[in-house]
């Protein structure tokens, strides 16, 4: 009879900690019993299946978890401490989880925060049971690769919660019920740990086999598990191992920056899988598969869309846009804008991929009255195009995400979602090396920051590598991937860059709406746009708290063995 394995689910943040076997240890007909599950080369593919499903729905959605809703555990708790973007949404009143991390007036009962940290742990707990039954007794290859690829998510994890938190538990094997772990001792124990199950995984891990090799670009492979060293090294502050491990990924010939006329597909349907992605994961449209809908980051479209409530979507003939309304939670920081277009310039290719300036939103895509309105003249004014709230589009200074806007392609039958989740890029590492290079004396980064820059048409390209450089270059390149905060927090500047958060979100508004202009011309509207200021005004950046989140309230209450951390 074939053997089905059965997923493991947390009800609430407080069986986080709560013991596998004893969770799965339950008597049911037609069930295989969890002493005969773990035996052969079948039970350890289907126990790392669990992992990558587990793995992929708890990274890109939270509204799986018990603390959390909407949010993407990859980018969101992250992202939101950043001053790359403004958490919109519809006006001051929504938004609310986002907005107190971006503004730093958070607690402990943050639910974006109690949902990434119940998410990474789900991931955790999958991959021990994968490590647990089959580390010691791996007699094959197929079990031995099973267990290199469980550690490696394990690490993924781990790193995302020692980069969040700073000091959470370790959990390197299935806890009993009783189990209530405390705290690592310091990140930097929690980095040694994610460096040694990278090394133990290593041999025992495919390698992707070319630039064209989508099946190595959406599964555990040493490439990842490289870079993830480098990664978890570079934060530790050992530049010298980061470069070596970075450098087999540079060296093994088997990923490249996507040409400049493709920048825009990356993280879109048409970009899956090419020569740039380290590791993605693959969401295959099935229709067979009863709820597809929710395995497929069901709320991406609304989160990254922009605000249909407040501006009129291009949706005429050939639109690259899908009928749905945006939350346009996302919007582009004036900080960012003028970073990107200072350094790359207008015309750049990684502008266009980036950002959509409101002229071209307005001029340049489809409306379905463009038949009534065909010339550019026409256009400027027509009634049914650009925003149409008198309040404007709320955190907005008139540029608009593009890179990570849903579009029609990223979309299947019956408007089911069929778009990868990017972990990693090559891109990234690229910029990690070269940063190692610059922190270690050693000029040969410099080819690869370039790499980076030509790629991106900018119009400034560094001609002696720095850390300066390579900060600014990091900046626009992995804008909206996760990185600019712990990266801040990791070179010492984030009370300095942070400083301005959550104090200044205007709204964007058209003069043929507020003014009753014969045509449209947008302007920042900035009446009320320092309103977080008077109503929180413990809202801040404050150096040596705000470095790292506070561990979710919903935790401490049933572990009295984990310590807050300072200032919360």
């Amino acid at each position: 009879m074939k053997k089905i394995f059965i997923a493991l689910t947390v009800a609430s943040a407080a069986l986080i900690f709560s013991g596998c076997e004893d969770r799965l240890d339950i008597q049911q007909h037609g069930v295989i019993s969890m002493e005969d599950f773990y035996q052969t080369d079948e039970d350890a593919e289907s126990a790392l299946i669990n992992v990558y499903y587990t793995a992929g729905r708890f990274l890109s959605n939270s509204m799986f978890t018990d603390a959390g809703w909407n949010e993407c555990p990859l980018l969101n708790p992250f992202e939101y401490a950043s001053d790359d973007m403004y958490v919109a949404g519809e006006n001051k009143a929504d938004g609310v989880s986002g907005n107190q991390i971006n503004a730093f007036w958070l607690d402990s009962n943050n639910d974006v925060i109690a949902g990434s940290w119940e998410a990474y742990y789900m991931i955790i707990n999958a991959a021990n049971l994968v490590i647990d039954h089959f580390a010691e007794s791996a007699d094959t290859p197929v079990k031995k690769r099973c267990v290199a690829e469980a550690r490696i998510f394990r690490a993924h994890a781990h790193l995302l919660l020692a980069l969040g938190w700073g000091t959470p538990p370790i959990v390197d094997h299935c806890l009993t019920g009783a189990d209530r772990p405390g705290n690592a001792e310091s990140q930097e124990a929690i980095l040694d740990f994610i460096v040694k199950d990278c090394d133990l995984a290593i041999n025992d891990l495919p390698e992707r086999s070319s630039k064209t090799d989508m099946d190595g670009a959406v599964k555990i492979t040493k490439g990842f598990a490289y870079a993830l060293k480098g990664k978890a090294l570079m934060f530790k502050k050992d530049y010298a191992g980061a470069k070596d491990a970075l450098k087999k990924v540079i060296d093994s010939g088997k990923y490249d920056l996507v040409p400049s006329d493709k920048m825009s597909s990356l993280y879109h349907y048409s970009g899956r899988g090419n020569e740039e992605t380290i590791f993605e994961f693959n969401l295959k449209y099935d229709a067979t598969v009863t709820d597809y809908y929710w395995r497929a980051q069901p709320n991406f479209k609304s989160l990254w869309g922009w605000r249909a409530s407040k501006i009129q979507i291009p949706h005429g003939a050939g639109s690259e846009l899908p009928e749905n309304d945006g939350w346009g939670w996302y919007n582009p920081s004036k900080k960012f804008v003028d970073a990107l277009l200072a350094n790359d310039g207008i015309e750049s290719a990684r502008r266009k991929a980036w950002i959509k300036s409101y002229d071209e939103i307005l001029y340049e895509m489809p409306y379905a009255s463009d038949s009534k309105y065909p010339t550019l003249a026409d256009k400027k004014k027509d009634p049914s195009r650009g925003v149409s709230a008198p309040d404007g589009v709320y955190g907005n200074v008139g540029w608009f995400m593009w890179k990570r806007l849903l579009r029609t392609e990223d979309f299947a039958p019956n408007n089911e979602i069929q778009w990868n989740l990017v972990v990693m890029r090559y891109a990234e590492v690229l910029l990690m090396y070269a940063e190692c290079c610059a922190q270690t004396g050693d000029n040969s980064g410099l080819t690869y920051l370039n790499k980076v820059q030509e790629r991106a048409q900018a119009k400034h390209i560094s001609s002696t590598l720095t850390l300066q450089e390579v900060q600014n270059e990091k900046f626009l390149e992995c804008w909206m991937e996760g990185c600019r905060f712990v990266d801040l927090v990791r070179w010492g500047i984030a009370d300095k860059e942070l400083a301005d958060n959550g104090k200044y979100l205007p709204n964007w508004c058209d003069e043929m709406v507020t003014k009753g202009a014969a045509e449209h011309k947008g302007y920042i509207d900035d009446s009320d746009a320092k309103w977080c200021t008077t109503a929180h005004p413990e809202m801040g950046f404050k150096k040596g708290k705000n470095e790292i989140f506070p561990f979710p309230f919903r935790e401490l209450n049933v572990n009295p063995n984990l310590v807050q951390n300072p200032g919360y």
